[in-house]
């Protein structure tokens, strides 16, 4: 099932407690503090243990929202039941950085098996262990982008 949490879009497989996340809009520390407080919500009462984080089109984070995120985020998910966590590497070198000082922040909140990818397919494959499931699962999400888009060119209009 698909969920909007303000600027991120969320995938989320019960049976395996797989969540993916994706970052959409504009990045703002205030739009980043939000969304990300709404998955920790969200993650908090599904308990996936399995995520799937696309940064590939992340837009460049700022050093407050990296701060934030290491000093406010990481210690309040701790308590997550991470243990298998895909990362798609964002486009731009920028980025990588920080996802990388933020990931090494996070070693110490989460003892979780962490595999680096270039696409949401093969680290989704990683994750569910299933082609079969893994192309269920980007069906999806992809024709949950393609409504979103419409209804967001509808309401532009």
């Amino acid at each position: 099932m698909i969920h909007y949490l303000d600027s991120l879009c969320l995938q989320f497989y019960p049976k395996l407690r797989l969540m993916r996340w994706e970052w959409h809009g504009p990045m703002s520390l205030t739009r980043f503090q939000v969304a990300f407080s709404k998955m920790l919500v969200f993650a908090s009462q599904h308990m996936p243990n399995r995520w799937l984080i696309d940064l590939a089109h992340m837009p460049p984070l700022g050093i407050d929202e990296q701060e934030w995120l290491s000093d406010m985020w990481l210690p309040c998910a701790q308590n997550l039941s991470l243990r298998h966590l895909a990362v798609v590497l964002p486009g731009n070198l920028h980025n990588q950085l920080v996802i990388e000082n933020v990931l090494q922040d996070g070693r110490q909140y989460f003892n979780a098996n962490m595999q680096f990818f270039a696409d949401t397919t093969t680290g989704l494959d990683w994750l569910t262990g299933s082609a079969k499931l893994m192309l269920d699962l980007e069906q999806e999400w992809q024709e949950a982008h393609v409504g979103q888009w419409q209804t967001r060119v509808t309401h532009c209009r």
